[in-house]
C-alpha cells in the first residue's frame, strides 16, 4: 500500500554544443529530419532515459537508433566525439558537462521548470505537449496495514518535504523530494503504469 510519493528526478534533453548546431527541440527536429537518421545514446535497454527516446522519436516521427551504454560515463564521451546526437537522460549525469558548455540543455521533462536549470524549457514550452518522464519512488507498506499508521506516516512524510534543507540536499542530485496522500500515489502510479506499458510496446523490449 502506497503511503506517498518521496522523490522525482527528470531527464534532460541534452545535445554536443560542437556537433549539434540546434539551440531549441524544434531546431533539433529540424536538424535531425534533414539528417534522416539520428541516434541517441541511454544507459541501457528498457531505463528511463531508453524510453524517453523512443518516446521522442515516435511523437516527433524521427528515425532515431538506440544506442545503450553502461550510463552516463560512455554516453557522454561519446556525445562528445559526434557518435551520437542526443541524449534524454538524467538530470544529475549532465550537469557538469552543461555548466561547462560543452554540452547544451535543450528541455527539460519535468512538469515545470527545474530549480537548477531554469532558463532551460519544458517539453510542453518546447513544444510538446504530454511528455513529462520523470525517475520516482514511493514510500510503501505491507497491505492491510491500519489506515491510522498509513495516514501518520503520510503526514511524516509531508514535513519531511518541506523542511528547506533537505530540499537542497535532493535538488544537488538533480531530484526533488517530495510528498502526496496515499491515493494521489495510487493514481499517479496508475497514469505511469499505462503510459509506459504504450512506450515499451512500442520500443520492441521483450520481457525476460
Amino acid at each position: 500500500m502506497p503511503v506517498s510519493l518521496t522523490w522525482e528526478l527528470p531527464n534532460v534533453f541534452v545535445v554536443a554544443t560542437d556537433h549539434v548546431p540546434a539551440k531549441t527541440v524544434a531546431e533539433f527536429i529540424d536538424w535531425a529530419k534533414k539528417k534522416a537518421r539520428v541516434s541517441f545514446g541511454s544507459p541501457g535497454v528498457g531505463t528511463s532515459p531508453h524510453l524517453s527516446g523512443v518516446l521522442f522519436a515516435s511523437r516527433t516521427g524521427l528515425d532515431a537508433v538506440h544506442v545503450p551504454f553502461r550510463g552516463a560515463a560512455q554516453t557522454i564521451p561519446a556525445m562528445l566525439s559526434g557518435d551520437v546526437d542526443f541524449a534524454l537522460d538524467n538530470l544529475a549525469s549532465y550537469v557538469s558537462t552543461i555548466e561547462s558548455g560543452k554540452m547544451r540543455a535543450l528541455a527539460v521533462t519535468s512538469a515545470k521548470r527545474w530549480p537548477t536549470l531554469p532558463e532551460v524549457p519544458t517539453m510542453a514550452e518546447a513544444g510538446l505537449k504530454d511528455f513529462v518522464v520523470t525517475s520516482w519512488a514511493a514510500f510503501i507498506v505491507p497491505a492491510g496495514t491500519p489506515r491510522p499508521l498509513i495516514d501518520k506516516l503520510s503526514e511524516a512524510m509531508k514535513k519531511i518535504a518541506a523542511d528547506p534543507e533537505l530540499q537542497k540536499r535532493f535538488l544537488v542530485t538533480g531530484a526533488h523530494c517530495m510528498a502526496s496522500t496515499p491515493e494521489d500515489a495510487i493514481a499517479f502510479a496508475n497514469k505511469e503504469r499505462a503510459m509506459w506499458k504504450d512506450v515499451v510496446a512500442l520500443s520492441g523490449v521483450k520481457p525476460q
